[in-house]
């Protein structure tokens, strides 16, 4: 998983890691990028055959001309699982990501089985203050992102070597262009959550400060028949904090649909 391939889009070129065997799993990442998502996928490839994308503007991908928003990312997204001919896929999105899949799923859910969503941005919940990521030097911003003292090897390996710290800062820009205002959430979002009609697990740590798990509540309340686990001892960066309890809730939930 750590090099991958690129697939030509719109006259641009999307970075796509695969990995495994089975039903296709689309694995969307956060603000953050890729970055220390690699154990996720090595343990979800063991039951599936992920797809993880750099998004546009992010990591190795390119910077397409024609995406300015999240609205025009979940487009995107809905037209590569068509271009790579894909007829059913689980879409699993941690915070940007999870706001992407929602995105994509109020416009069409025709080729998505399933969603998984892990602190996922997309809508505001008024009266439940978060912390603002954007302002944030790079190592208060690897605290303020864990539970606990995961944050320090995560933030080492930002920093080890001068491409990964160049790949950090474009992340990061990427990310504000596309959260920065309003920050992480869509205000017409919310009013159309109720056209998702598929399957749909919610996961949230416990100590995410930067979306709270009542976020993970109104979501709940939103989407119809929609599930909810909180998992204890994880921050915002869920999938890199509890990478295994991660997986494992995932597999659980897309394998227990096809059961």
């Amino acid at each position: 998983m750590a090099g991958g391939d690129f697939v030509e889009m719109l006259g641009a070129k999307l970075h796509l890691r695969r990995a495994g065997a089975g039903e296709p799993l689309l694995l969307l990442h956060g603000p953050q990028g890729f970055a220390g998502l690699e154990p996720v996928v090595a343990a979800l490839q063991q039951n599936f055959a992920v797809l993880a994308p750099d998004h546009p503007g992010f990591g190795r991908s390119d910077t397409f001309a024609r995406i300015d928003d999240v609205a025009d990312l979940a487009f995107f997204y809905l037209d590569l699982v068509a271009a790579l001919g894909l007829a059913r896929v689980h879409v699993v999105g941690h915070s940007l990501g999870g706001w992407i899949a929602l995105e994509m799923a109020v416009r069409s859910t025709e080729r998505i089985a399933s969603l998984t969503l892990a602190a996922a941005a997309g809508i505001r919940l008024r009266g439940v203050p978060r912390a603002d990521m954007f302002i944030c030097t790079p190592e208060e911003l690897a605290k303020l992102l864990f539970a606990g003292a995961g944050w320090k090897e995560w933030h080492a390996g930002l920093l080890a070597t001068p491409e990964r710290q160049e790949m950090f800062d474009r992340d990061r820009f990427q990310a504000a262009k596309l959260c920065w205002q309003p920050r992480l959430f869509n205000p017409k979002l919310e009013k159309w959550l109720h056209r998702i009609d598929r399957p749909t697990r919610l996961l949230w740590g416990a100590e995410d400060r930067v979306i709270p798990p009542a976020y993970g509540a109104r979501l709940k309340e939103l989407i119809r028949g929609a599930g909810l686990a909180v998992v204890p001892g994880a921050g915002h960066l869920l999938p890199v904090e509890q990478p295994h309890a991660f997986a494992a809730e995932t597999t659980r939930f897309v394998q227990g649909i096809a059961a």
